[in-house]
């Protein structure tokens, strides 16, 4: 079964058309984003972090942002990716605080 998610490549810093090259490179890309680096469906790419940490080494110049949305609630992320190293960030949900005089 496993699990599934939108995935979302972008090119922060350096050339944008690494991410054709990038889906010639890796099989199981070309099933998670096009070659705009959106999301065609949901799918599974468990290798994600490994792809795009050997891709990156390749482009130690390039700033690479891997965004993420999980089947399950909340599950948003966004993975920054230069030469071979990652950074990952986690969506934090926040509510405001409760205020009276927004009342209906």
């Amino acid at each position: 079964m496993g699990y599934y998610t939108h995935f979302n490549l972008r090119i922060l810093e350096g050339n944008p058309y690494l991410i054709e090259d990038f889906r010639e490179k890796y099989e199981s890309a070309k099933f998670a984003i096009n070659e705009n680096g959106e999301s065609r469906d949901s799918t599974k790419w468990y290798d994600n972090e490994k792809d795009l940490r050997a891709f990156s080494k390749k482009h130690p110049t390039t700033l690479f942002e891997l965004s993420g949305e999980g089947e399950d609630s909340g599950d948003q992320w966004k993975k920054y990716f230069k030469n071979g190293k990652m950074q990952t960030c986690r969506a934090a949900i926040t509510f405001e605080p409760f205020n009276e005089s927004k009342l209906q």
